[in-house]
């Protein structure tokens, strides 16, 4: 009976981890390689607001070694503080910074213009601070338009920045230091938040506030439109597919004309509050202004995993398993109440989860001069080919790259088909590390 709980208690220590602690703030491998790692707290810039914290990030390096360049792993709203990549890459000879914006895991009030602030903080503090020379921005699914929106924004000079968010707030990017950064990675990303999330709107939805409300015509779980229940494949005709995307389309004008509306309220009870005649007016009116003014107004979006890509293998054709990023149920996730923007205030939907966002690669990356690296599996049931190729093709940058891991999927897992014997974690590490190192060195 001891023996047998001794072997239990070791095969669970071993699967505990890949690295276990040596010391206060360095770690080893199996093989051995110790890695240091430093949690760091950033300076929080910009508009005070209500929402959000402060930036931090940890910095993993060799604990022998002192790198010269330092790759940052971003995501607007995911906290990427312990992501998988860091201490390979930084067993590789490279400082790998895991990043977490004051916006982690608070979509609903996540502000683009605010996250570029943050990103400028982390790449002064590793410079000014840490002395890298080169620092490189890893932007990982809805991360890759980020850094594309942030590398736009650091080469261009003032006056010609952002002004304001696009609900008119500030920050206004021009009176603020944004260092430039040395490289970029578009790492599983599509061409921008609010263009992803138009394509998985449910355009059958008639009424905004019932969840169930649908037209037939347009329903993608309609089996009379082609919809079938894995494993079997759903298959849309070009002429649903059409109205389905137009769909889409008119239901998200509706909704950031809704937005809008909803920040246009706001803005009038602020400036009934600010008005010369304010302090005139009878108390029980002043105190419905001093509350429109500052009362937060919230948008509910019902249905939004609606894309026709995670249910039907010939559009954009790759080595995908059907079902989105779960390899679920889309017909059943449609319908769950926890995936963003389910909840969210109308300024933080029109920065980032709508059309009006200024985070959209297309628009971007044709200002952006510094060399640029493009990967992403052949096996990503979210990220698109055709889209990681569109942002590829219309980069200014002079040296890019494009790499597609064979049977990989959006966090580089082995997926589908060509899954292989499995490795694509470590064919993605190697495959970084060597556009780095022609690149910047260690």
């Amino acid at each position: 009976m001891n023996r047998t709980f001794a072997r239990i208690c070791s095969l669970i220590f071993l699967g505990l981890s890949s690295t276990f602690l040596l010391s206060p703030g360095v770690s080893a491998s199996p093989a051995d390689t110790q890695i240091r790692h430093e949690s760091i707290q950033l300076k929080r810039v910009g508009p005070e607001r209500r929402f959000g914290g402060s930036p931090a990030g940890v910095l993993y390096t060799l604990a022998d070694r002192a790198p010269q360049t330092v790759v940052i792993f971003i995501h607007p709203e995911s906290d990427l503080r312990n992501t998988w990549q860091s201490i390979p890459l930084a067993k590789t000879g490279f400082a790998a910074f895991g990043f977490a914006t004051r916006y982690v895991k608070e979509d609903h009030h996540l502000i683009m213009e605010e996250v570029m602030l943050d990103i400028a903080e982390a790449i002064r503090f590793l410079k000014q601070e840490r002395g890298f020379a080169r620092v490189i921005l890893h932007g990982h699914s809805g991360g890759g338009s980020t850094v594309a929106y942030y590398q736009n924004q650091a080469e261009k000079e003032p006056p010609d920045r952002v002004k304001s968010t696009p609900a008119g707030d500030p920050p206004d990017l021009n009176e603020y230091d944004l260092p430039k950064a040395d490289g970029l990675i578009l790492s599983a990303a599509h061409l921008g938040r609010g263009f992803a999330v138009s394509r998985k709107l449910d355009p059958s939805v008639t009424d905004e506030d019932d969840l169930l409300s649908v037209d037939p015509s347009l329903d993608p779980f309609n089996p009379e439109n082609g919809f079938r229940v894995a494993p079997q494949t759903s298959q849309y005709s070009a002429d649903f597919v059409k109205r389905f995307e137009a769909g889409q389309q008119a239901r998200m004008q509706r909704l950031v004309a809704k937005a809008y509306g909803m920040v246009a309220e706001r803005r009038m009870y602020q400036e009934l509050l600010e008005a010369a005649d304010f302090k005139t007016r009878p108390l029980k009116e002043q105190l419905k202004i001093r509350r429109g003014a500052i009362a937060q107004r919230y948008m509910t979006i019902y249905r939004n995993f609606a894309n026709l890509y995670y249910m039907d293998p010939t559009i954009d054709p790759n080595d995908r398993e059907l079902g989105g990023l779960t390899n679920s149920r889309p017909d059943l996730r449609n319908y769950y109440a926890h995936f963003h923007p389910r909840n969210t205030t109308p300024e933080a939907f029109l920065s980032g989860n709508s059309p009006a966002s200024n985070a959209y690669s297309p628009k971007l990356l044709p200002d952006v001069t510094v060399p640029l690296l493009v990967i992403l599996g052949s096996a990503d049931p979210s990220a698109r080919i055709s889209e990681s190729r569109t942002a590829f093709e219309v980069a200014g940058s002079q040296d890019k790259e494009f790499v597609l891991i064979e049977g990989a999927d959006h966090g580089y897992r082995p997926s589908g088909p060509k899954a292989g014997k499995g490795d694509q974690r470590e064919q993605t590490i190697r495959a970084l590390a060597s556009w780095l190192s022609k690149r910047f060195g260690r």
